[in-house]
């Protein structure tokens, strides 16, 4: 029998854990053999196959062509995508789609851990620095070495000095000075050994973290979804940690201890025979114990680990989620549960103290009444006046030093094998290879042209697909809208577009240009993409904005494409403009403020084609017309995709895509498919009279293309080197008079909009709050002008400048900072790390009144500055 594809169920049927062998012939027979018997099935009778999930259960079901569905195999989730693929397989050879039949048949082989291997590899990242790691082994060995002296001394302090009859001064003084020597040189070795060990680890680690990332960066989509960004990121922290243990201290730590091990025994050997023979008498019964203590105690310990991890997970859980807690009134609820959870790791941590007490003082007492007895045997042996007292202290001395590695080495081996795990673990990102690679010979054409979608099948798991032989053509600046339920394949074309995943099969073009020939990174800088899920960073709104270009971005360019995605005006009313934190996520913006700089984020790429996926589905009614608003700007004269589920954005589109199981369904106007009255009027009818009075909103005035960023600052911005500008005193200390060539504008409010990256910018507002002019850089006015102008800003952003810093005291997340500043003394008061901002060599502190305070560190005296190192 010739198997094209074998799967093989762990269920029999009866449901008893028996494996069960289906096989799908190349003559188009389906043979399943279990218990001895076998099933036969001709694909000529069938109409179809699928797999049919149950709680830890699945049954293959064959449809025959009566329309009879039998229940041909049983299995748990263990190998269910087996018979997915297997289900795919009969599908594909029923329907003649060879399209199935090359996606099927992969089999991933994941690669076995091998310790060796893993070892070899860490030990890569160690080249550079090898000279380094070399001192460090030699210095650990020193010591180790440095440290087998005293006992030896104190041999002949007792045998050649106090117990002769001569008691040499000299000697005496000798083996003092070497006794003093051996120690200082231990101190110096051991500071310079944990100074080289430590940095050369923290240069290590930092090594690994930085190529995973970069690595993990490169991996495609489809990588990070496997393995999730939670594993990626323990990853980069816990087990590149555990790695730098391992290179730094746990390999030279099992290195000293065999090393010190060989060295007693050689030494007590020696000395005398007997008493090192008895030193080794209770070595069994101590490996014995402690095997048996390493092997209780894994399991013990994990259980402490877990319930410590359930606690941490509980208050990460909770306290991000503090507004639902509140508001349904839960706070006793997770109080009470928090305590629970407490009382079960206080209960695991009684079962490990109760386990150590158990084990250790029997093993302290073990090798207690292993000294006494040697001092027993030893003291006869030097009563009797066959070794002496200063070869028995010696002996007690090395005895307590050769205990101590042995239990050294139980305890670091579990944690080099821990160790040895996570290095694997990092080798599998490492190792792994993107799914969407670079082209050999990229191109980067203009993207200003059609995009063809022709015969493409795409599956996440490349045997279930999700986009079934789609054929689309998108015009040049045309507004395509594509609709469907969750999960009919809508979100999916746009990461196709963005080679977030390659197609399957068929094929996606732009402007005649495949996209697997297009460079990636010129591809996704001329595709914005704006999410339903709107990421920010926890840095500035320019920061954010910027972020959306890999060019250099003037702050003018950053003003006119919030301009453009009409958030300017509420970026101006932050309490540091464009220079505002905006916190994890954008926590401190609204939902619709958030969509508008992810608007304005993607206008600043100044892209040929826009995807906007789901951007108006978790707003109000509100921010959705400021959003749609924004969107039509981003979206004029571009080629633009609306995913949505939004009538508005619809009915504002020049065509409707409606989508339903990863097939196109509908294609057409939005007018003609209502008036089809098919998919996309039973999806849309509820909305029709609502919104029809809102349609006009969305559509564009005009279609002469699309607008350039200087198009929205194009009348503000004054040019110093071609524009005559003098400034006058205003009305008020705080305003000024601007004349620009020969014309007066009264009363001009200064706002610094970068006020701490580009305090040289400035934007004046007249009476009534419009912006008048931005200028760039107003120092390149004349003297007079930039004085006058300097002192409005002064009174309308206040800034002391920081002379000297008295002290700085932490307390919790605080920082209490005593300035001496050029306005006289102040205590401020920051609190966590984004309010206090360094940037080149300029301090700025924002408290937490949201004061700005400036610090010049070129200027600080030596005491302040050596305060600002030990707290920043």
């Amino acid at each position: 029998m010739d198997c094209a594809f074998k799967a093989i169920s762990d269920l029999d049927k009866e449901l008893k854990f028996k494996d069960t062998e289906v096989c799908l012939t190349n003559d188009d027979k389906i043979v399943i053999k279990y218990d001895g018997r076998e099933d036969r099935f001709d694909l000529s009778e069938l109409k179809g196959a699928y797999v049919e999930d149950g709680v830890g259960i699945g049954k293959l079901i064959l449809v025959k062509k009566s329309g009879e569905e039998v229940e041909a195999v049983y299995f748990t989730k263990r190998p269910i995508d087996d018979f997915r693929k297997l289900a795919i397989l009969i599908n594909g050879r029923l329907s003649g789609n060879g399209h199935y039949e090359g996606l099927s048949l992969v089999r991933e082989e994941r690669r076995k851990p091998n310790v060796r291997s893993t070892l070899l590899w860490l030990l890569n990242f160690m080249r550079p620095y090898w000279h380094k790691m070399l001192i460090g082994v030699i210095l650990s060995i020193s010591i180790a070495m440095l440290n087998l002296v005293p006992p030896y001394l104190l041999k002949i302090l007792i045998d050649n000095v106090f117990l002769t009859q001569t008691h040499s001064m000299k000697l005496f003084i000798d083996l003092t000075l070497t006794l003093i020597g051996s120690y200082v040189a231990v101190t110096a070795l051991s500071i310079a050994q944990n100074y080289i060990l430590n940095t050369v680890g923290q240069r290590v680690v930092n090594d690994i973290r930085s190529k995973v990332f970069k690595h993990a960066m490169r991996l495609s989509a489809s990588f990070i979804d496997r393995i999730s960004t939670g594993r990626i990121l323990s990853r980069l922290t816990t087990d590149a940690g555990n790695t730098q243990w391992l290179m730094v201290w746990g390999l030279p730590t099992l290195i000293v201890n065999l090393l010190t091990l060989i060295g007693i025994g050689v030494i007590l050997f020696t000395m005398d025979v007997r008493l090192a023979l008895f030193v080794l008498l209770p070595t069994p019964v101590i490996a014995y114990m402690v095997y048996r203590y390493r092997k209780k105690s894994h399991r013990i310990y994990h259980r402490n680990w877990r319930r410590s991890a359930d606690v941490t997970s509980a208050l990460s859980d909770t306290i991000p989620n503090y507004m639902v807690i509140k508001s349904f009134a839960k706070e006793d609820y997770e109080s009470d549960r928090l305590d629970e959870l407490l009382n079960r790791l206080y209960e695991s941590q009684v079962k490990v103290t109760k386990m150590n007490i158990s084990y250790w003082p029997f093993l302290g007492l073990l090798t207690s009444l292993s000294t006494v007895m040697m001092w027993w045997f030893g003291g006869e042996q030097v009563i009797a006046g066959t070794i002496q007292l200063g070869t028995l202290t010696a002996f007690v001395a090395y005895m307590a030093q050769f205990y101590g590695p042995i239990n050294n080495l139980s305890n670091i081996i579990p944690f080099i094998q821990q160790a040895v795990t996570s290095g694997d673990r990092l080798r599998e990102i490492m190792e792994a290879e993107p799914d969407v690679k670079e082209p050999e010979h990229p191109k980067k054409p203009d993207l200003k042209g059609d995009i063809l979608f022709s015969n493409v099948w795409f599956s996440y798991d490349k045997y279930t697909p999700v986009l079934k032989n789609i054929n689309l053509r998108i015009k040049v600046g045309e507004k395509v809208a594509v609709v469907g339920k969750s999960g009919s394949g809508k979100t999916t074309l746009s990461k196709l577009l963005l080679r977030m995943y390659d197609v399957d099969s068929g094929e996606i073009k732009i402007n005649g240009v495949n996209i697997k020939d297009i460079d990636l990174q010129y591809l996704r800088e001329r595709v914005a993409y704006v999410p339903q899920e709107v990421a920010l960073f926890d840095n500035t709104v320019a920061y954010n904005v910027a972020y959306g270009s890999s060019r250099r971005i003037e702050p003018w360019e950053i003003i006119a494409a919030c301009k453009a995605a009409r958030i300017h005006d509420e970026i101006m009313q932050l309490p540091l403009a464009y220079d505002t934190n905006l916190g994890e996520r954008g926590s401190s913006l609204s939902g619709g403020q958030r969509q508008r700089i992810s608007i304005a984020r993607a206008i600043i790429k100044q892209p040929d084609i826009v995807i906007l996926d789901e951007a108006t589905s978790n707003l109000d009614v509100i921010n959705e017309a400021e959003v749609y608003r924004a969107i039509m700007n981003l979206a004029k004269g571009r080629t633009t995709i609306f995913v949505t589920h939004s009538f508005v954005e619809v009915m504002s589109a020049d065509r409707v895509i409606v989508m339903a199981n990863g097939e196109i369904i509908e294609e057409g106007k939005p007018t003609e498919l209502i008036a089809r009255r098919g998919a996309f009027y039973q999806m849309f009818k509820d909305q029709l009279e609502l919104f029809t009075g809102e349609l006009r909103l969305l559509k564009s005035e005009d279609d002469k293309g699309a607008l350039t960023l200087a198009d929205y600052v194009k009348d503000a911005v004054l040019d110093l080197s071609k524009a005559k500008v003098k400034v006058r005193p205003g009305s008020r200390r705080s305003l000024v008079t601007l004349m620009v060539n020969g014309e007066v504008y009264s009363d001009l409010k200064p706002k610094l909009p970068f006020p701490i990256s580009q305090p040289e910018y400035v934007i004046l507002y007249d009476r009534d709050g419009r912006e008048r002019f931005m200028i760039s850089n107003y120092r390149k006015l004349d003297p007079e002008s930039v004085k006058l102008l300097e002192e409005a800003i002064k009174l309308n952003n206040f800034k002391p400048m920081t002379l000297s810093i008295k002290g700085i005291d932490v307390k919790g997340d605080e920082l209490e900072w005593h300035l001496v500043t050029n306005y006289g003394e102040v205590t401020v008061r920051t609190r966590g790390r984004r309010n206090v901002i360094l940037m080149d060599s300029r301090l700025t502190l924002i408290d937490v009144h949201d004061n700005v305070y400036e610090i010049d560190l070129k200027k600080l005296d030596k005491d302040s500055l050596k305060l600002v190192a030990e707290t920043i």
